[in-house]
């Protein structure tokens, strides 16, 4: 099975980028508008994330590196397997520039080249231990989780809740567990969870699903089906240069891949780890890279986070001491 990576990065320290930015940021706070800093911050962390990949994904088989035109300075653009995607590439030019990651995993399925089963990633999800294909796709679909739970109301609680609106406006709750009730209730979840799920699974409209914050596989064909379906909030969307309450984002394809049963299950939480980076975390995430059980973890930005980096950069050069063909 052909599997790409997907993974945008910024670096909001860029001059230039800073300059457009500040002209298109609104010049009144607007509490339905996210511009927060760490959103845009380079943590100098990328390079242990293409090692990563390279060491305990071999059979990946493209890297599609998105930016805004920008380039580390140490990366090795001739290495076969990476393709540099500028937003310009693939994002329609309507909609740009672009300061929020919704537009710009929403048109995801426009890149050229792109293989049918991809997995997106964030800069700050990393891949620590082997893994084979089977851990993001088994039988030709995503592996992933339909646990459903209520979502809590937060600037992404509400984007969230947008796209549940999308997903109860085409499908019925009742309707798609009696279809796929093995898929939703299933003895790889855990059991307090498919409890809670029981709860909520005799309403007629989804009230949220479980989601980590970890790489997300996905299918391209759910991106065209949804953009057939859904195309006018997605250009609501797309139109928004800043992260915005009244957006959608990634997870209603995600959600979607759920509902229409395109997925296997699996535990949602097995062999991974979600921390927020802070200095009270610092040990935890040591040994977190230490346990070989452990396949991805993810260390969520914050704006305290800075102070962090020196610490993590050097637990990471331990564990990934060697330059990946990423690298100049």
């Amino acid at each position: 099975m052909e599997i790409d990576f997907v993974i945008p990065w910024v670096d909001g320290s860029d001059p230039e980028w800073i300059r457009r930015f500040n002209h298109y940021s609104p010049k009144k706070k607007d509490m339905a508008i996210d511009i927060g800093t760490e959103r845009y911050r380079d943590s100098g962390m990328l390079r242990y994330w293409f090692r990563g990949i390279e060491k305990n994904a071999p059979w990946v088989r493209k890297i599609f590196f998105i930016t805004d035109g920008q380039l580390p300075p140490w990366l090795n653009l001739d290495n076969e397997k990476l393709v540099w995607i500028k937003h310009e590439d693939y994002i329609p030019q309507s909609f740009l520039p672009v300061f929020s990651a919704n537009p710009i995993e929403l048109h995801i399925h426009r890149i050229k080249g792109l293989s049918e089963a991809f997995v997106y990633f964030n800069d700050d999800m990393y891949l620590i231990n082997p893994v084979q294909q089977s851990f993001f796709f088994k039988n030709g679909l995503p592996c992933d989780s339909a646990l459903i739970k209520c979502i809590s109301p937060s600037m992404i609680g509400h984007i969230q809740f947008n796209d549940l609106i999308e997903i109860n406006s085409h499908f019925d709750n009742k309707q798609v567990v009696h279809n796929y009730l093995t898929k939703f209730f299933n003895l790889k979840y855990n059991f307090f969870l498919q409890c809670m799920s029981f709860l909520f699974c005799f309403n007629r409209q989804f009230l949220g699903f479980y989601c980590s914050h970890m790489p997300q596989p996905y299918l391209k064909g759910t991106f065209n089906e949804v953009w057939k379906n859904c195309e006018a909030i997605l250009i609501a969307t797309s139109q928004n240069k800043f992260r915005n309450i009244a957006d959608v984002n990634q997870y209603l394809f995600k959600y979607w891949q759920l509902v229409t049963g395109k997925f296997t299950p699996v535990n949602l939480w097995a062999g991974k780890r979600f921390f927020d980076l802070k200095i009270n975390n610092i040990n935890a995430i040591g040994k977190s890279l230490q346990n070989r059980k452990i396949k991805e973890i993810c260390l969520s930005d914050a704006q305290d986070a800075g102070d962090c980096y020196p610490v993590i950069a050097e637990l990471f050069s331990k564990k990934f001491p060697e330059k990946s063909s990423f690298e100049k």
